[in-house]
């Protein structure tokens, strides 16, 4: 007796649903990106074999460009703001609530504490890239640098403490950020360094 064969009929499967999410995934991702803020500085990393990588938040950075200038960020926003306010007592610098708000957004910065609302108020991008930033003092005689790290370690007692040097920088200056680092208490920080290829044995 022939068997009876069964006519299949195409599936038809709906995909609005996933196109749907794919793009509101897309979209999502597209507006919560924060992307990397062009620095103030550009420093040319040494190259070492450590392959101990740096975590993305609760981070205090310490860069010096080749001729040995400070420049001194912090990744917490809220942090940022709390450390200004003791460096405005301590200093006696009063900062307008504009200024902390621009201040908020600024990763990086370099300049004395005075100078330091004339930065926040320059409103555009251009400007503030064409604002001369001469360092954070770290001398014996006025050492804010030192002040800007111990009100970050009084606002978070973990916060990992990262120096990136240029490959340039002279090694008094690194050694002055470490001796800095020393009457501070902080012994344990970061050399921030790229990973050496064998192109750079």
């Amino acid at each position: 007796m022939p068997k009876i064969k069964i006519k299949r009929k195409s599936t038809l499967i709906d995909m609005t649903a996933m196109c749907d999410v794919a793009f509101l995934l897309l979209t999502f991702f597209m507006l919560t990106t924060k992307f990397k803020p062009e620095e103030v500085v550009s420093i040319d990393i040494p190259p070492s074999r450590s392959e101990l990588i740096m975590p993305d938040k609760g981070v205090m950075d310490i860069n010096l460009e080749a001729g040995g200038k400070a420049y001194f960020s912090l990744d917490n926003q809220q942090a940022r703001l709390d450390v200004l306010d003791k460096m405005s007592e301590i200093y006696n610098v009063k900062f307008t609530d504009k200024q902390k708000n621009n201040f908020k957004l600024t990763e990086t910065f370099g300049v004395p504490i005075r100078q330091l609302p004339a930065l926040l108020d320059i409103e555009s991008a251009e400007e503030k890239k064409n604002f001369v930033q001469n360092g954070i003092p770290m001398d014996t005689t006025n050492n804010e640098l030192g002040d800007w790290i111990l009100q970050a370690r009084y606002v978070d007692p973990k916060m990992r403490i990262a120096i990136k040097g240029d490959r340039k920088t002279e090694m008094p200056a690194i050694a002055r950020v470490i001796a800095i680092l020393q009457e501070r208490k902080a012994n344990k920080f970061n050399l921030i360094t790229t990973l050496r290829t064998a192109s750079n044995q």
